[in-house]
């Protein structure tokens, strides 16, 4: 079950954002995606109250309400509920810079909801569907499936590689860096030097003197060969979440 949410202290709003929705699931998803849009939340409060007991998978978040404004409830919704994406719906263009340090999806204007609904629905179900998928990985311990969106990163180790979870379990299993390339390189990975390749999800920053940090804190270098190559693929990853 996809569970998409509206949050916003306009209620006319809302409630045509929320039809638009409705509609969007009815015609446009894919059948295997069962798409649920629960009642729209005016407040930011309620959003942290129900998230305690119900998952939200996708939540459309004003930015300027009373209260809990749309910055206060996506940095609380890194603790209670990390998995939600957001995407920032706004009538104040000047706030898609500051909605960065929140990492959103994408950001909406209000006064363009027409044309650039569609396209984000679009993605985000794109993404959801491809956060769902996972691998199968043959370590130490036996065999286990893992959701790639899970990997933080692959730090490889002569004949074995080490697979760095974000919520901090390393699994250790026998093979390549080469062949774990072959098998994520659909993905949003991207192999940073000779023994360790970054999930493009997790990265906090690059930085100019030639390392990535990591969400986790983690800093690594990345090859000066592969640097201009790997600002342009980060780049690109960056543009699928805020091109309109």
């Amino acid at each position: 079950m996809l569970t998409i949410a509206v949050c916003d202290d306009n209620p006319q709003f809302a409630h045509r954002l929320t039809q638009k929705l409705r509609e969007l699931c009815a015609y446009h998803i894919p059948d295997r995606v069962d798409c649920h849009i629960t009642p729209a939340f005016g407040l930011g409060e309620d959003v942290l109250t129900y998230v305690r007991e119900h998952a939200i998978n996708v939540l459309f978040l004003d930015i300027d309400m009373p209260g809990m404004n749309g910055f206060r409830l996506a940095s609380g919704l890194r603790e209670t509920s990390p998995d939600t994406i957001i995407i920032f719906v706004s009538a104040y263009e000047d706030f898609v810079y500051s909605s960065f340090e929140y990492a959103p999806f994408r950001f909406l204007r209000k006064s363009h909801l027409e044309e650039e609904l569609p396209d984000t629905f679009q993605k985000v179900i794109e993404k959801c569907i491809l956060d769902s998928e996972a691998l199968p990985f043959e370590t130490t311990e036996g065999e286990i499936l893992l959701r790639l969106k899970d990997i933080m990163y692959f730090e490889g180790e002569k004949n074995y590689y080490n697979i760095h979870m974000a919520q901090g379990t390393v699994y250790r299993c026998r093979g390549t860096m080469t062949s774990v390339e072959a098998m994520v390189k659909k993905y949003d990975f991207f192999r940073v030097h000779a023994s360790c390749m970054v999930n493009h999800e997790h990265i906090r920053s690059i930085r100019d003197e030639g390392s990535v940090y990591m969400k986790n804190g983690t800093l690594m270098s990345v090859s000066r060969r592969k640097m201009t190559e790997f600002r342009e693929a980060y780049m690109q990853f960056t543009r699928r979440r805020f091109t309109r």
